[in-house]
């Protein structure tokens, strides 16, 4: 079989499978991979690529009960944070820099990659509300 052919086939299959899926899922697939690659760029020297945090320095993400209050996530992605911080019962006193370069499809993308990754859900987290939380916390 050629690769031309080979090839061809294979877009044909990645076609038809995306064409069963939602448009909705397809959006929420590219805000996990855009989230991953931001996460990647931004977040996990600290945090790490598995989101276990770093030892006693930096939060876990990954099985984080910090992640119940998603409105604070939102602002500390953005807008960082100085001080005491508990997660899952453990004292973390590391700041967390501000990314205020980030947009906000960029906090939203990430987000949604962190709570699809971490926080069992399976949506995305909307830009227009991501906006209307960066505002609140701005104020």
């Amino acid at each position: 079989m050629s690769k031309a052919f080979t090839g061809g086939f294979l877009v044909l299959i990645l076609g038809l499978l995306a064409s069963c899926q939602s448009e909705e899922e397809i959006k929420r697939q590219k805000y996990f991979v855009e989230g991953l690659r931001l996460y990647t760029q931004h977040c996990a020297n600290c945090h790490q690529p598995d989101g276990k945090g770093l030892e006693a320095l930096y939060p876990p993400l990954n099985g984080s009960d910090y992640l119940v209050n998603k409105e604070k996530v939102i602002c500390l992605i953005r807008y960082g944070m100085s001080g005491p911080i508990e997660v899952n019962g453990r004292r973390f006193n590391r700041p967390m820099p501000a990314n205020n370069q980030l947009t906000d499809i960029d906090v939203a993308a990430i987000t949604t990659f962190i709570y699809n990754k971490w926080g069992n859900e399976k949506t995305i987290t909307d830009v227009r509300a991501t906006t209307r939380v960066l505002d609140k916390c701005r104020k």
